[in-house]
């Protein structure tokens, strides 16, 4: 018998066996630690650096491996704080129309002054929201409840980062880098409604639970790169420096509060993250030069101090999910809404220019996603306590391509020379700088908006189709320029 405590802590045993009914025995306990933390987390890191050739000196091979650890969000962990005994949410309703029911009498919302305008804690307390516990310290009464939940001995969230790289001394101050980074992430915070789960394993529900909000310690991810580096060290007034990544990231959940509607399958989540980029370059330069030298130098504060910086950023943008609206899964109110489409149909553009999600019709779906992306067929979920059998797993997770970003940033510097003051000393000086984002106005679309909704899928296949589907309706910021001025002694 396994079992799992929740904040404030639920504790629930959990019989691994077929036949349990794990859901019934639920109960609050109330006190002690929320759970146990594990204390053997060992986080060596390791690295080393090898030279071939030690007299020749212009190659060098660096490698290295480390584990690192996180914790839980505070923020998340303290959800449970709403659990019950502590509070218990109230669910009042005023039947529609309100216009012949005005005083919605008999649904629990009580209407009348306060006894002392002046304070808020003038108003007689509400009998419809006095609730009765029982020896689980569940509600006896009244409507289902959520409640929040989190493992008794989680594990803790853990990295194990690892790289290879050789670099090589060219003529002209120009080092070449070619090397590889790469990590596995392991029990990473995964959120869902534990009672999708029960219903997948043929659980019986709890009738007073309608939303076990539980949070498990159960994710995986990684990452892979190849990454080449040319770079020109600060010489003969400039530095310069180009860098192309090839890479992958890979995991099944990329931040909390990110709820899978195939909970039971975790797995099932596991595609590219969602801040996977495939193909990236970046271009930085710096130029700082010196027109006048020796006995000119005071020229050179007056005249000279100029710097130049600029940075130049591309990469092929990030993957998205189509997903389909349906009328309920498991059960009403599960907060499982939507579902991957159930196949993929060649034959739809992949273009991921910018001109293609601008449009009010993206032109790689034609208005009409749901030709090429089937939809899922599912039983709608009933009115709780009542259930419907687990939907069939849909397309992987983040299957698209979205729009590409390049991006130029750049830096002017001016600096004046104050003359030698003992009060100030000789490098004094008094600088005007002007940092320009996005110099050239170039429009990137903030993917966050982009409309992933293929349409409404009926339970029997049936389609509504979403005409905005891959669109995006917001860009991220224009040219902006600051300048500021600094004194420095």
């Amino acid at each position: 018998m396994q079992k799992i405590s929740y904040e404030h802590s639920i504790t629930v045993p959990i019989v691994t066996r077929t036949g349990s009914n794990p859901l019934d025995a639920m109960n609050i306990r109330v006190g002690g630690n929320l759970y146990s933390p594990q204390k053997n987390n060992w986080g060596p890191q390791v690295g080393f650096a090898w030279l071939p050739k030690p007299d020749a000196g212009k190659l060098v091979i660096r490698g290295g491996f480390g584990i690192n650890y996180n914790q839980n969000e505070i923020a998340i962990t303290a959800n449970g704080n709403g659990n019950p005994p502590n509070a218990v949410p109230a669910n009042f309703t005023c039947p529609y129309p309100y216009t012949t029911n005005p005083s919605c009498n008999g649904t629990g919302i009580l209407y009348e002054a306060a006894g002392d305008p002046h304070s808020i804690f003038g108003y007689a307390p509400n009998p419809a929201t006095i609730t009765t516990f029982g020896s689980n310290n569940l509600p006896l009464s009244g409507n289902p409840i959520a409640v929040t939940g989190f493992e008794a001995k989680p594990k803790t969230i853990s990295n194990y980062h690892y790289s290879l790289d050789a670099q090589y001394q060219l003529p002209y101050d120009v080092v070449a880098t070619l090397g590889y980074q790469g990590s596995q992430s392991r029990h990473l915070f995964v959120q869902n409604n534990w009672n999708a789960i029960a219903i997948a394993h043929g659980f019986a529900l709890n009738p007073i639970v309608n939303n076990l909000d539980f949070y498990a310690n159960a994710g995986t991810g990684n990452f892979n790169a190849l990454i080449t580096t040319l770079t020109h060290n600060f010489a003969h007034d400039f530095q310069a420096e180009v860098q192309y990544t090839w890479a992958k990231a890979m995991d099944e959940n990329s931040g909390p509060y990110s709820m899978d509607p195939y909970p039971f399958d975790t797995h099932a989540a596991y595609g590219r993250s969602d801040y996977n980029v495939q193909n990236a370059v970046k271009i930085f330069g710096l130029w700082q030069p010196v027109f006048f030298h020796g006995s000119h130098s005071w020229i050179e504060k007056v005249a000279g101090g100029w710097s130049l910086s600029g940075i130049f950023n591309w990469h092929t943008g990030f993957p998205w999910n189509p997903i389909y609206n349906t009328t309920g899964i498991y059960f009403q109110g599960s907060n499982y809404g939507q579902l991957r489409p159930a196949a993929v149909r060649p034959g739809f553009g992949k273009n991921t220019d910018n001109k293609n999600f601008e449009q009010s019709v993206n032109p790689n779906f034609g208005g009409d996603g749901t030709k090429f992306f089937l939809p899922p067929t599912y039983v709608q979920g009933p009115t709780f306590p009542a259930t419907a059998p687990a939907p069939i797993p849909g397309i992987l997770r983040n299957s698209l391509n979205g729009p590409g970003y390049n991006d130029v940033d750049a830096s002017l510097t001016k600096a004046f020379g104050l003359p030698r003051i003992p009060v100030l000393g000789e490098n004094a000086k008094f600088e005007i700088r002007a940092d320009s984002y996005n110099l050239f106005n170039k429009t990137n679309l903030n993917t966050v908006h982009m409309d992933t909704n293929l349409g409404s899928a009926a339970p029997d296949g049936t389609v509504s189709p979403n005409s905005d589907f891959g669109v995006v309706g917001e860009a991220l910021g224009s040219r902006t320029v600051q300048i500021q001025a600094r004194f420095s002694f």
